[in-house]
């Protein structure tokens, strides 16, 4: 999520400069300053991504700002925005990220953002290790050359370990050791999960791929540098889009693209039940707040994909069946809305012994 500044001493100009930014998605916040020494001031105290300048401001110009906020060594990037190109290539030497002139259009806007975001991402390291937890669990790490390969645990138990420790993070040595080796007297579990860790940071080879275990006398921790983990980013964006529903059309599709399965797919672990149903509801909520927001931009198949998405992890929700056929009977496709209806008393027959709360006509409606 971006963080933005908006300096410039005209008004009209910084409401629709903020306006048009405020329709795009992955900000986080925007600050504006008319006066500014208050932007440079906000700067030196709050985390800026990216600053909007004005040139021709009073007391303290656009290119004399831009250099002050760069001497803070904080990695922002700099995007003017003027009335005259007159600055342009002086912008550019000063390593300006972008230079847009006004009046500001919401598509120059997009293609500046898209190279922020572009810039961005190739600023960020490529993580060492990568550990999927959907759908199963598989350790990838990074060679010399910079293919992937598959890191092969030594046991069962090994990868149960090491699942365990992804999905808690930190954890204490009593809780693991009363989880996977409960049938075991304490100091024999102990001594099988000190074994145990040795095979793991053995296996993954963490001194030279980055990340690792930490251990103390009573805590373990699952270092998460050059570590990437298809739950924490799932977790992060989830967490980012309850912050702001509306805006975060972008992240809803990544946190749904994610979600490629049950958590630990395949693995009895009985530890693992109440995340994995955890992280479904929230999963299927996700699917369905972003069915509402297709539905909100009139895009009825993308949220026709939504519904059925979420019947393939619940068939048992009437609800969504009845909003697919609604959305079927709006697309004309009439056919397809019977067998909806059909498919759902089937269902409802055989595992509940019921039929559907609503005729067929009355959902036709």
């Amino acid at each position: 999520m971006l963080r933005l500044m908006i300096v410039d001493d005209e008004e009209m100009a910084v409401r629709r400069l903020k306006r048009l930014l405020s329709e795009i998605d992955g900000i986080e916040s925007i600050e504006t300053f008319l006066d500014p020494q208050e932007g440079y001031d906000y700067a030196q105290a709050h985390n800026i991504d990216v600053a909007f300048l004005d040139i021709s401001m009073p007391d303290i110009n656009g290119m004399r700002l831009s250099e002050l906020l760069a001497g803070m060594g904080r990695g922002m990037d700099i995007v003017f925005v003027t009335g005259s190109d007159d600055y342009a290539v002086r912008a550019y030497a000063m390593n300006a990220l972008d230079y847009i002139v006004k009046p500001v259009t919401s598509e120059r806007l997009a293609a500046t953002m898209e190279k922020i975001r572009r810039v961005r991402r190739q600023d960020e390291p490529v993580p060492n290790l990568e550990v999927q937890l959907f759908d199963g669990l598989k350790i990838m790490r990074r060679t010399s050359e910079g293919k992937q390969e598959a890191i092969r645990l030594r046991s069962p138990k090994t990868e149960e370990l090491f699942a365990f420790l992804a999905c808690k993070r930190t954890v204490s040595r009593e809780e693991v050791a009363d989880t996977l080796w409960q049938d075991l007297a304490p100091d024999n579990a102990l001594k099988n999960l000190n074994s145990t860790l040795y095979f793991i940071r053995k296996a993954v080879e963490f001194d030279r791929f980055g990340g690792g275990i930490t251990t103390t006398g009573s805590e373990i921790r699952l270092e998460s540098d050059g570590l990437r983990c298809d739950l924490y980013e799932f977790q992060r964006l989830i967490k980012e889009i309850r912050r702001a529903p509306g805006r975060n059309a972008s992240m809803l599709e990544q946190a749904e693209a994610l979600y490629t399965g049950p958590l630990l797919k395949g693995r009895a672990y009985d530890w693992v039940i109440e995340l994995s149903r955890s992280l479904e509801r929230q999963y299927l909520d996700l699917l369905d707040l972003t069915a509402q927001h297709h539905l909100s931009h009139d895009r009825l198949l993308q949220a026709l994909h939504c519904y059925g998405e979420m019947l393939k992890t619940d068939a048992m929700r009437e609800d969504i069946h009845y909003k697919m056929m609604g959305l079927y009977a709006a697309l004309g496709r009439k056919n397809e809305a019977v067998r909806q209806y059909r498919e759902l008393e089937q269902l409802l027959q055989r595992e509940l012994g019921t039929l559907p709360e609503r005729r067929l006509e009355d959902v036709m409606v």
